[in-house]
């Protein structure tokens, strides 16, 4: 028998890889020999294009489909063992005066053998197939030949080439960005001016349409102007890194140039923007400054990429640097182009990693991704789910990953709870045990926030919930703000808190969004800036009605469009937070809710209750009112008020506890706190920081705590009163 070594020896690196995949899918299936289904499917899913163009109206999705149930079921087709193939192969490859069988001859003896009529002029004769761009499996090209023969040791060193990744299958599939992919060529293939710069959002896919441009390079798939060219990145960071020698970096360079100015060599330079001043002053020694007499005169053929908010600050100011380039835009991929993209990812995959991800879990990764995550792109944010759910799969040695585990993977990456009638059940239980909110006051909150955390409402980029606490309610804002955080967000620490008193004049607008480029406090980290950062919490606004009118409009403008935009216009979105707002306006002691109502100027709304729309203007304005969703003005009385005075000591019993001694209350403690001044107000925190506990210190003053091990407190008369009941020994 034939060993393999001798039987590869007569074919490319690209038809070996084939026959690899034809055996494992053959021992995957545990099958006993190796037939034509084998070969058929290993075709498909690595070279599906050139099977459609070699067999007139042949449906690869609907053929492969139907291979792997015919596998499953242990329908191999006709033996068809490996040695016969390529001998087949290998001959029709002499016949063309070619020393090795590339994947095309191999596939022409393949379709062959199962019965189908070869339309062979549909590819060239010689030279390699390409492989099927959704699979990112190696490309064997041997028509494809290196234009530059003088070599690039130093862009081989501080730079990757691409088209030779793309020659070992190591880039991904380029997937929705045809468009794109068709100006870079036709921008490469000008006289002048072919330096295009991609400007796109982080994550939109700029490098991968030069990734997709490499591949089809070595496919053959170009104008003539660029066959046989070669694309090597670059990241200016990387050529800077180490030379701290003086005159090292302007070798670098002047290396770099020399090699790049040969005909066939086009350099890819992402995050251009970073050329500006680094390794040297801006303007004067820094890498731009050193690059742009060579892009000048043409000798450099240059593709860029980098985003809008750079582009702007750096490239623009630069006009003879901004001049050399050709800006095309990169938009945001939409959700259906995504998900094309989540399945051509999800291919690969399940044959490189074993697990398998449902067309369903892809689509709900994608809503998942559009709903939570937009201070991210498409397709970045949802190919970054998809991989995570794919890790989550291999660690846990799973074959398929089911919605169940998507679920928890995506709720473990943005840290809350997905369900949103958990979340609304927890916060309904919290505000009533805590008495914070009255019935009617959480139905309306809940009624708002079932449609706004499940993606439904008519203006899904606006905040969840906006509420405006105006009198008494004003002083529960803090406690009010973390229970929210920890029911809807998870946490009590997600509250971001500003306290618009602060912003008396329009200067100030600085300190809410921060300070122009070049003043002082331009790099400062604001309490907007921990939004960006934390997008699931509660903004808490105190004293909106106290600041400027200015600033407060910006606020309002703001909550309408979804996002606020600091000083470098990076945009913070504000549609997945909770925004509560304080006001000392007086206020009635009704609540009610005035959601997109038009403001009112009548003393009763539509539901004949209080004027609410008022108490909203005269804190915020009228235009502002519009957007609030729900005013509290009165702090309910809880219905068990004995069981809500207890909870409230527990805080102070933990805090004892936490020090060792276990501090129990008699029921007098309550009964005594009822009649203090304050409890009508529903004021319960401040009764008991300014009634109880200076009378417990004071009882507590003379005490070794550390000897104690339980103590008991009750009142007689207006006396509260401390007994030891249990000491350490």
């Amino acid at each position: 028998m034939i060993s393999d070594e001798e039987l590869f020896s007569v074919i490319s690196a690209g038809g070996r890889q084939l026959v690899e995949a034809a055996r494992r899918n053959q021992q995957e299936e545990k099958h006993h020999q190796l037939g034509v289904h084998h070969w058929l499917l290993a075709l498909i899913e690595r070279h599906g294009a050139m099977v459609e163009a070699l067999v007139t109206g042949l449906n690869r999705v609907a053929l492969q489909h139907q291979l792997r149930e015919e596998l499953r079921k242990g329908n191999t087709g006709a033996v068809l063992e490996a040695q016969t193939v390529i001998q087949a192969a290998s001959r029709r490859a002499q016949a063309r005066a070619r020393k090795l069988a590339t994947e095309q001859d191999l596939a022409a003896v393949v379709l062959t053998a199962a019965g189908y009529a070869l339309n062979e002029t549909a590819l060239p004769e010689a030279g390699a197939a390409p492989s099927d761009q959704h699979t990112g499996t190696a490309v064997e090209a041997p028509s494809w030949s290196r234009r530059a023969r003088k070599p690039t040791p130093t862009l081989e060193q501080f730079g990757r080439d691409l088209t030779s990744e793309a020659a070992a299958g190591k880039l991904g599939p380029l997937v929705g960005r045809e468009a794109e992919l068709a100006v870079v060529i036709e921008t490469l293939c000008r006289p002048t001016k072919r330096n295009p710069v991609l400007i796109g959002s982080a994550g939109v896919g700029k490098t991968a349409i030069i990734e997709g441009l490499a591949q089809r390079i070595i496919t053959g798939n170009v104008p003539s102007v660029l066959k046989g060219v070669r694309i090597l990145a670059l990241q200016p960071s990387t050529v800077v890194a180490g030379a701290s020698v003086v005159g090292e970096l302007e070798k670098r360079i002047k290396a770099i140039l020399a090699e790049a100015s040969q005909d066939g060599i086009i350099v890819f330079i992402d995050e251009v923007h970073s050329m500006v001043g680094a390794g040297g002053r801006e303007g004067s020694g820094d890498v731009a400054s050193l690059v742009k007499p060579a892009l000048a005169r043409g000798d450099l053929a240059c593709i860029a990429a980098t985003t809008d908010d750079e582009y702007r600050r750096y490239i623009e100011p630069d006009e003879a640097l901004a001049r050399r380039f050709q800006p095309i835009r990169v938009q945001e991929l939409t959700a259906a182009q995504t998900i094309a993209v989540l399945k051509s990812i999800r291919d690969v995959r399940a044959r490189t990693e074993k697990v398998q991800v449902p067309d369903e879990v892809l689509e709900w990764l994608v809503s998942f991704s559009q709903q939570f995550l937009h201070n991210r792109y498409f397709p970045d944010k949802a190919v970054d789910l998809l991989e995570q759910c794919i890790g989550y799969g291999r660690a846990h040695d799973l074959g398929c990953i089911a919605m169940t585990h998507a679920e928890e993977v995506t709720q473990r990456m943005v840290g809350m709870p997905i369900s949103p009638d958990i979340r609304l059940q927890t916060l309904r239980e919290k505000l009533t045990s805590r008495g914070l909110m009255n019935a009617a006051d959480q139905n309306v909150l809940s009624a708002r926030l079932a449609v706004t955390l499940r993606g439904l409402d008519i203006r899904p980029s606006r905040p969840n919930a906006v509420i405006l606490l105006a009198g008494a309610m004003a002083e529960t804002a803090e406690l009010l703000a973390q229970v929210i955080a920890e029911a809807l967000f998870g946490g009590p620490e997600r509250v971001v808190e500003i306290d618009f008193s602060r912003f008396q004049s329009h200067y100030d607008l600085s300190m809410l969004i921060g300070a122009a480029p070049g003043l002082v406090g331009y790099d400062a980290q604001l309490p907007i800036h921990r939004v960006a950062n934390m997008p699931w919490c509660v903004v808490r606004g105190d004293n909106i009605d106290r600041c400027h009118p200015g600033v407060r409009a910006v606020f309002m403008q703001a909550i309408k469009d979804g996002y606020i935009a600091d000083a470098r216009s990076r945009r913070i979105y504000l549609s997945d937070t909770v925004i509560l707002l304080t006001s000392m306006v007086p206020a009635s002691k009704t609540a009610t809710v005035l959601g997109f109502e038009p403001p009112s100027r009548p003393t009763t709304d539509y539901r004949g209750q209080n004027n609410q729309v008022a108490i909203a203007e005269q804190a915020v304005g009228a235009e502002f009112a519009t957007l609030i969703d729900l005013v509290c003005t009165e702090r309910p009385a809880p219905d068990d008020v004995q069981a809500f005075v207890e909870q409230l000591l527990t805080s102070v019993t933990e805090r004892f506890r936490n020090r060792g001694v276990e501090l129990s209350w008699d029921r007098s403690v309550t009964r005594w706190l009822l009649t203090q001044p304050g409890v009508a107000d529903g004021n319960w925190e401040r009764v008991i920081e300014t009634q109880l506990l200076p009378r417990l210190v004071n009882q507590l003053a003379g005490l070794d705590l550390s000897r104690i091990r339980e103590l008991m407190v009750w009142c007689r008369g207006d006396e509260v009163v401390v007994a030891v009941t249990n000491e350490r020994r």
